[in-house]
């Protein structure tokens, strides 16, 4: 008898769990990129260039409940890049990564903590996500100024975090 047969990387259920993980995370992928791009034809009037309302990240955060931060991690990298070159430019992606990736951690944290809801891990999120951005945005335009803005993007960070969290919420009632 062979000594794979018994060998835990060699597990079919294990296996096909991971295939079935891959699939899903492609298709939360293909799901943000949606999202992305229909935000990109919404002329909303934000105060500022660029505001979006961030429905990329109920897939993201969808996969954060489902399957965890390392996948949710790579889904939100995937999605930033491939919206980046689709839909932006250099410097959308680097604010996309900067406010992506901070909320992201943040999220993951709270989550772990089991402390807040899905909704309140999404609102700190987009709280989080619109803090890097402005922090990038003094950084890179070497303008201060910018920072009297964070009221108003804290302000839209809850108000879209919330509304992301009670989307995934019920999308995670209906799946998990």
């Amino acid at each position: 008898m062979s000594g794979r047969s018994h060998d835990p990387k060699f597990d079919k259920s294990k296996r096909n769990r991971k295939v079935h993980e891959l699939a899903a995370c492609g298709l939360f992928v293909a799901v943000a990129l949606i999202f992305s791009y229909v935000e990109s034809l919404l002329p909303i009037p934000f105060p500022v260039p660029g505001m979006r309302l961030g429905f990329a990240n109920i897939a993201v955060l969808s996969v954060l409940y489902l399957y965890g931060a390392r996948d949710a991690f790579l889904v939100n990298l995937v999605r930033i890049v491939l919206a980046s070159l689709l839909f932006g430019n250099v410097q959308s992606f680097f604010f996309s990564l900067a406010g992506g990736m901070a909320s992201l951690g943040i999220m993951a944290l709270l989550k772990r903590g089991d402390k807040f809801s899905v909704i309140g891990v999404s609102a700190v999120g987009g709280i989080v996500h619109n803090i890097a951005q402005i922090v990038i945005a003094v950084l890179v335009l070497s303008t201060p100024a910018i920072a009297y803005l964070l009221p108003v993007f804290i302000g839209l960070g809850v108000a879209t975090g919330v509304m992301c969290g009670v989307v995934s919420r019920l999308f995670l009632r209906h799946v998990g």
